[in-house]
């Protein structure tokens, strides 16, 4: 937890400077921290099977967004403010894996869901990026590896917003919704900030 914030302060400090010298701000508003998302609370026993969908297919979710921004700390030319994102994205979601194992555990459910896709229907799929993308990027270095990563990593974030916003609309758990709102926000900050950092987005 202590890390996540030391991690976003940071990034906020040091893209603040980047915006007052001139850097492009493509969103057009400034850069706000990533919000904190995991709160070490304990999930209520009230819950549907919405709640135990999205907790599911949002622990995988996770998983593939740190193996994503695990990437970029490894490739060469990386903007510090880029490698900076990255670990604090990587700190925010292990922590809310965290939370998410946790409520999962108490319910007597599995952390992990059908691999039926017909099975995540409501939740517009499973919200996962494909693979062969990952692989691909994984060879890639320098300005276009940037590129790249910028390009699959918003959709990958954009992909757990569906997931919680179905959360917010199906869902009956208070923590479990708490956590969507959370993941809704801090995924849009993380968006906003990386089509900063990477013109083009």
């Amino acid at each position: 937890m202590k890390l996540a914030l030391v991690l976003v302060a940071g990034l906020v400090a040091l893209v603040g400077c980047g915006a007052g010298d001139g850097s492009p701000n493509t969103a057009g508003a400034p850069i706000s921290p990533v919000p904190q998302s995991a709160t070490g609370a304990p999930a209520s026993a009230e819950y549907n099977d919405a709640d135990v969908m999205f907790l599911q297919m949002m622990l995988a979710h996770n998983s593939q967004g740190v193996e994503i921004v695990k990437l970029v700390p490894a490739k060469q030319a990386q903007k510090e403010e880029l490698k900076n994102l990255a670990a604090a994205i990587e700190a925010t979601q292990q922590t809310e894996s965290t939370d998410m194992r946790n409520w999962l555990k108490a319910w007597g459910k599995p952390e992990t869901g059908s691999m039926d896709p017909h099975a995540h229907h409501h939740h517009g799929g499973d919200g996962l990026t494909d693979k062969g993308l990952l692989e691909a990027l994984s060879k890639k270095d320098g300005q276009e590896f940037t590129l790249d990563f910028a390009d699959i990593f918003v959709a990958h974030q954009h992909n757990g917003v569906a997931l919680a916003r179905t959360e917010l609309k199906d869902g009956k758990n208070p923590e479990s919704k708490a956590l969507a709102q959370r993941i809704m926000d801090s995924r849009t900050g993380e968006v906003q900030q990386i089509r900063t950092l990477v013109p083009g987005q």
